[in-house]
């Protein structure tokens, strides 16, 4: 009988969990484990989603929602979406003092029932809370991933598609960096729209706008419906899960501790990366602008002086 791959998400009463939960239903990724400190919304998540599967065709999915935290044993991708979401005029820096706790709490129950899975960080602030991550769980590199650059990268080629009134299929574009508002860096130097060089597309004053909006995307959300975007921090994630558990190879932008790419050694930053059956599987590095390797240097000194902040809470 061939195995279904097991998919524990944690904080699953939450929207973005639930979010993730959706998309990974829609797909039929694998068995899903909704986990959440609160039963009672992992179990009407899962519910809803169930009878979701009556139109949607996704009947095989098998959903297990608890409070539990054994139930993620034996899981291939554990996805941790767990902690407080972003309030408006709250920046991600804020968060740390409380979701520290939390995250490092939980992977060490990742590390006790699920050793061998590849850990999906999506809670905030994101950077600094893949580093919680990897040292809470002592797993290698390639299995402490954060969730960050597939959600900015999306609004950039979001922004790029509509300032350009082209398809979003045919935006290509990546952000690097960290995931904080005035930290993270939208590659402008290689951004394409059907190959053809985004500057040759639009005017620079048309392009600075699109990167403000992208860098200011995640507060932007927060203030309109009042708490953090899900769709598509859900989708983003999701991705990254499929490409983990259907061994795609897919080169997709993650936070992942650096270890001399880019220039960069034990820092935890979002990069392109081959995401496959082993996780973060290979670093690809690329050749930035004078302007956009100051600006990643800068994302760097902002991740390493989160990191430290969050290094107290480990005891």
């Amino acid at each position: 009988m061939v195995k279904r791959p097991k998919i524990a998400i944690v904080g699953a009463g939450g929207n973005v969990g639930a979010a993730v939960a959706q998309w990974a239903a829609i797909k039929d990724l694998g068995d899903l484990v909704l986990i959440d400190i609160k039963p009672q919304p992992a179990e009407g998540r899962a519910l809803d989603l169930t009878q979701a599967g009556a139109w949607e065709g996704f009947s095989n999915v098998g959903f297990v929602a608890t409070d539990k935290m054994d139930a993620m044993a034996g899981a291939d991708v554990v996805v941790m979406t767990a902690g407080v979401p972003r309030k408006p005029g709250q920046s991600r820096e804020e968060l740390i003092n409380i979701n520290a706790g939390i995250v490092k709490s939980i992977c060490g129950e990742v590390k006790k029932h699920a050793p061998d899975s590849v850990l999906i960080v999506v809670s905030n602030p994101l950077d600094a809370m893949v580093f919680v991550a990897k040292q809470v769980t002592g797993f290698p590199r390639e299995r402490v991933i954060g969730s960050a650059g597939v959600l900015d990268s999306a609004r950039f080629r979001s922004y790029l598609a509509q300032a350009a009134g082209v398809s979003i299929e045919d935006v290509q574009a990546i952000v690097l960096g960290a995931h904080t508002d005035k930290d993270m860096v939208p590659i402008v130097s290689t951004a394409m729209i059907g190959n053809v060089p985004v500057g040759k597309v639009l005017a620079a004053e048309k392009i600075n706008e699109v990167v403000e909006n992208t860098k200011k995307g995640g507060a932007t959300l927060t203030g309109l419906i009042g708490t953090s975007a899900w769709l598509a921090p859900g989708s983003g994630t999701c991705l990254m899960v499929e490409a983990i558990v259907r061994n795609q190879g897919r080169v997709l932008p993650c936070s992942i501790e650096l270890r001399g790419e880019f220039g960069v050694k034990d820092a935890f930053v979002g990069v392109p990366v081959k995401l496959s059956s082993k996780g973060a599987e290979k670093v690809y590095e690329f050749e930035l602008s004078a302007s956009e390797k100051e600006a990643f240097t800068k994302s760097v000194a902002a991740n390493v002086e989160l990191m430290n902040i969050a290094r107290g809470f480990l005891g």
